[in-house]
């Protein structure tokens, strides 16, 4: 069942038709203007995926084209050098070189190490803006030569600038510690292959490149390529897109290694700085005079120490800085090799310092203090259940990284484990995966790197809680010793600082792809070369893989990750300007919409009128609409139809209510046949009394008439339902014609004791005559007097109980005498009683005085209590109700000492009440009936005949001013119809004479409307009533002058 919409706002068909109209026209311009977006941003994709494909082809060309050129390039220079036997000079090395940078301007440098550690090196100084300001070389210099050589027990490095035309514009000659036999492109450069090296960072600029070395007889050749270069190929501008754009470039080997990238991967988290260490004067020259230490740099031992790009990262990294800070000494990283390779430079003295080892006895040098301490882990195959303690592995294969005393610190803890070292972190990982290892050892921090580049986890890492946390120191060789001492800890602040740089966030991943997404595209060789729309750290963004390489240096990546804004930033503006004009259209057509709706608004507008005609019960006035729309002027047809036969059963109903109306009056009248007819005659009173009033023209009545036939219908309506409360009077209440009758007439019961008086007394008379003990002359003079006192009273009783004489106070002292007679009972009158009487003996409590039996004697009358009735439930009215009525404190009271002492009538209080409540009973039938509104004042016209215009009437004991003239008119026509009715039990029909005199006395006494009573008589409606319902023998003549004054009568 569908809920009306109560309560909500309704709007007209014009402004409904009108914004239909306007939602239709949005609704087509959204999808127009969404259609527009889509093919707009599928254009934007293919414009900047153009771009995208362009710039890959160009980063492509440009990578192939330097891997071709330094590949060709050290090729020729090793077949030069292998095939002529001359010995070139330094300046025809110098011009070989250059020519060659000149020919191929993205390559940084080249250089030929020698097997005795000679090293010559001729830079490119426009190779990239940051070679030149790394260098400090001047705006006019061009090429910069290097040359390092042994010079007795010293190692020189001479370093040369030169204009275009090779002018010496500086030089500057310095103590090295670089030898080229110990560098990563050297020791790769083996066989007639050229090595490409992984990006490290070059030991004179201080910035991270690549090489590209072929080994000789006589050494190795070399060339390097500075990545900043690449890193200038992939911006924004190179890419295509305008300069700001937040799109992301990255070139990255098949491990999702870092190899270039437009974007600065660290953030920066600020360090407080170190003070200058207190030192002694010979500590102060001792590093003055110490040349730079060379340090260890792993390549992918992240947070700790790795190299991202070649570039030295990590908190180890960060201490080293913090230490050189405060100290004053100089670190140079190495890196570019694996930790055992490390470790084996440090053994020989091709490093000075090993940094980032736990505390072993392997490990050969001084130990420093603590550097930082990390929580221990254990990693497996997601498959392989870890472990709680170490000790129980000792039958499983672990790896740890070697080089670094990792080994030797585990085994001096737990001797008993089988541990294998690897020369990596990424060989490490590849072992486990491969089922040579079954665990891998580490840091926590460490091991949580294996599963970065992988949506779902390979590589299950659990922290070892039962272990202490491990510590990593510094170590130097024992000629160090005295450098060793200046080194201090760093403070609790800048631990802190370095925690939060590098340990509390994800950071140093850095060396990686960022974004695991990225990667795993380059998994998916259908994904290439496309732009894929995903979702990356809860955004929304478009990534480009293509793939680069030739495969003989191995496979590298190129990706961009582009924001949603950048596709979208070309398709908007031409999207707002559309919505802009498609807005100012709409507005201008919305008056033209509202006109649209005319059509439909008037003819819906007329069928509204239409149906108010028909909510006013105008049915005959509906008519059809002038419409050319089908729908409505059906509709139209649908109302004026619906209209006939909402008349047709509006006057069914009508027939009908009216039908039952009549059917509970008749019910009423036939309940009982003393008052039978009165419910049908007093309609006709009070019609016939209306209709005078209502042709009226002069007088109080002159402006009164019903404003309808409806208003008439319910006036007569509530004539007929005027006594509808009867139906719930009892019926031996209402034809109640003596004093004594309850259900029947107690008077034969009080007879039949004045019969067996009688029978007493002539008992005793014939008792006495037998005794002799009067004569019986005597006796029949006392049984006669007896029986003539008996006689009396009796015919006195029955003449009371008649109730047609006034008691007065005599009469009743006579009844009550009389009453104080006594008669013996002899039988019990507790016996074959109904359970009703049998609850009143109860109630009562009625049983014999106590020593007494049968025979009793009794009063000839009396009020017993088993002739009190008390009330079941208490009379409670509501108060919307306004009855006020003297509620008797008893329901019957049958006393027949008190029926019998009734002053006028037959009706004790309690039964003149019980009789009157058929006016509360009817007022509560009529209030719970749903009226219709033209039928609203019948509860009130049908429930006031009873009162009077003094106030004295019932139930609500009304006044004059409270009463309306049809309310008015039906208490006189319910009083003429009460007196001249015949088939009342307890009085005789009056003649309309005496019923007219005894109505003039009530309207003298306010009990009636005189005004009303003089119009009754004057328009002849009680002559007409009579002659149509009285019998003739009632019908009397009626001097109406009596009544009215002279004044009145014309």
């Amino acid at each position: 069942m569908n809920t009306p919409l109560k309560g909500r706002r309704k709007y007209s068909i014009k402004f409904t038709v009108g914004s239909m109209f306007l939602f239709a026209t949005t609704v087509t311009a959204c999808v127009a203007i969404g259609l527009q977006y889509y093919f707009g941003k599928q254009m934007s994709q293919e414009a900047v995926l153009s771009k995208l494909t362009t710039a890959s082809t160009s980063v492509s060309d440009y990578l192939h084209q330097v891997e071709t050129n330094a590949t060709s390039s050290v090729k020729i220079l090793r077949g030069v050098a292998t095939s002529i036997e001359h010995a070139f000079t330094d300046v025809e090395t110098r011009d070989i070189f250059s020519q060659i940078l000149s020919d191929n301007p993205l390559f940084y440098s080249l250089y030929f190490g020698r097997n005795d550690d000679r090293f010559f090196q001729v830079i490119n100084l426009e190779s990239s803006p940051i070679v030149r300001e790394r260098i400090k070389a001047a705006p006019n210099d061009r090429w910069v030569v290097i040359k390092i050589f042994n010079e007795g027990d010293k190692r020189t490095r001479i370093t040369n600038y030169y204009t275009d035309d090779f002018s010496l514009t500086k030089s500057t000659t310095e103590e090295s510690n670089y030898y080229p036999t110990r560098r990563p492109w050297y020791v790769g450069a083996e066989g007639t292959d050229v090595f490409k090296t992984e990006p490290y960072l070059f030991k004179h600029l201080k910035i991270t490149g690549q090489t590209y070395s072929i080994g000789s007889p006589k050494g190795a050749i070399g060339t390097d390529v500075v990545l900043s270069a690449v890193n200038q190929k992939i911006t924004a501008t190179q890419l295509g897109l305008e300069e700001g754009t937040d799109a992301e470039s990255f070139i990255f080997n098949s491990k999702g290694e870092v190899i270039a990238s437009n974007r600065h991967l660290f953030n920066e988290v600020l360090i407080p700085s170190s003070a200058p260490l207190a030192m002694s004067e010979e500590e102060r020259v001792l590093i003055e005079q110490s040349p730079p230490l060379l340090v260890s740099n792993q390549n992918d031992w992240g947070p700790y120490d790795y190299a991202q790009s070649g570039m030295p990262k990590g908190y180890a990294v960060d201490v080293l800085e913090l230490i050189a800070e405060q100290t004053g000494l100089t670190f140079e990283l190495i890196n570019g090799f694996t930790s055992v390779e490390l470790a084996e430079k440090y053994r020989i003295d091709d490093l000075q310092i090993l940094h980032s080892v736990p505390a072993n006895s392997v490990t050969p040098g001084i130990k420093s203090d603590l550097l930082f301490e990390g929580q221990l882990a254990i990693a497996a195959k997601v498959i392989r259940k870890i472990p709680r303690n170490l000790n129980s592995l000792t039958f499983d294969t672990i790896g740890v990284v070697g080089g670094f005393g990792m080994k030797s610190w585990l085994l001096e803890r737990y001797p008993k484990l089988n541990i294998v070292e690897l020369a990596s972190l990424d060989e490490a990982k590849e072992s486990l995966m491969s089922g040579e290892l079954d665990y891998l050892i580490d840091t926590y921090h460490t091991l949580s790197e294996l599963n970065e580049l992988v949506v779902e986890s390979t590589v299950s890492v659990t922290g070892l809680s039962q272990s202490d946390p491990i510590s990593f120191h510094l170590y130097m060789k024992e000629e160090n010793q005295a450098l060793i001492a200046v080194i201090t800890a760093i403070s609790p602040q800048q631990r802190r600082a370095l925690k939060a740089k590098w340990l509390d966030t994800n950071q140093w991943r850095g060396s990686f792809v960022p974004y695991p997404e990225l990667y795993q595209v380059t998994q998916q060789q259908i994904n290439h070369d496309k732009m894929i729309e995903m979702e990356i750290e809860g955004e929304r963004r478009f990534v480009f893989v293509t793939q680069m390489g030739s495969g003989e240096f191995g496979y590298e990546y190129f990706a961009v990750v582009v924001p949603n804004s950048v596709v979208t930033e070309q398709v908007i503006p031409k999207l707002m300007t559309s919505i802009a004009a498609t807005a100012l259209v709409m507005f201008a057509l919305m008056p033209l919409a509202w006109r649209f709706s005319a059509p439909i608004v008037k003819p819906i507008r007329a069928l509204r009128l239409e149906t108010k005609k028909v909510k006013a019960r105008k049915y005959s006035d509906v008519g059809l609409v002038n419409t050319r729309i089908k729908e409505v002027y059906e509709l139209s047809e649908s109302i004026a139809k619906m209209g006939d036969e909402l008349q047709q059963h509006e006057k069914q109903r009508e027939e009908f209510v009216e039908a039952f109306i009549k059917l509970i009056a008749q019910a009423i009248d036939d309940k009982s046949p003393y008052t039978a007819g009165h419910c049908n005659r007093v309609p006709e009173i009070g019609m016939l009394l209306a209709k005078a009033a209502e042709e009226s023209s002069e007088g109080k009545f002159k402006d009164f008439c019903f404003a309808n036939d409806a208003e008439r219908r319910e006036f007569r309506i509530a004539a007929w339902l005027h006594d509808c409360g009867k139906i719930t009077t009892p019926e031996h209440i209402v034809d109640k014609g003596t004093k004594l009758e309850a259900n029947y007439n107690r008077i034969h019961e009080v007879r039949m004791r004045f019969e067996v008086l009688l029978r007493d007394a002539e008992i005793e008379y014939l008792k006495t005559l037998q005794e002799g003990s009067i004569d019986k002359e005597q006796a029949l003079s006392r049984l006669n007097e007896t029986k003539k006192t008996l006689q009396d009273d009796f015919e006195f009783i029955a003449r009371s109980n008649v109730g047609g004489e006034f008691m007065g106070e005599a009469e009743v002292e006579r009844i009550q005498a009389i009453a104080l007679k006594t008669w013996k009972r002899h039988f019990d009158d507790s016996i074959g009683l109904s359970p009703f009487e049998e609850m009143s003996k109860v109630k009562a409590d009625v049983t014999l005085p106590a020593g007494q039996s049968l025979p009793v004697e009794e009063p000839l009358l009396s009020d017993k209590p088993e002739h009190i009735h008390r009330r079941v439930h208490p009379l409670e009215f509501e108060p919307h109700l306004g009855i006020k009525v003297d509620v008797p404190e008893y329901q019957y009271n049958l006393g027949e000492v008190y029926n019998l002492s009734i002053s006028r009538g037959t009706l004790t209080a309690e039964d003149r009440f019980k009789i009157n409540e058929h006016m509360i009973s009817g007022i509560k039938m009529l209030d719970a009936l749903p009226f219709p509104p033209e039928l609203s004042r019948v509860p009130r016209y049908a429930s006031t005949h009873h009162e009077t215009l003094k106030g004295t009437g019932y139930p609500r004991k009304l006044s004059g001013e409270s009463l309306s003239i049809p309310e008015r008119i039906l208490v006189i026509a319910d009083i003429f119809e009460a007196l001249t009715a015949a088939d009342r039990p307890y009085k005789k029909a009056k003649p309309i004479s005496v019923a007219i005199d005894i109505m003039y006395k009530m309207a003298l006494d306010e009990h009636i409307d005189r005004d009303l009573f003089i119009l009754f008589l004057e328009s002849g409606c009680y002559l007409e009533y009579a002659h149509a319902h009285l019998p003739s023998a009632q019908i009397d003549e009626v001097d109406i002058s009596q009544y009215v004054s002279p004044s009145e009568v014309a």
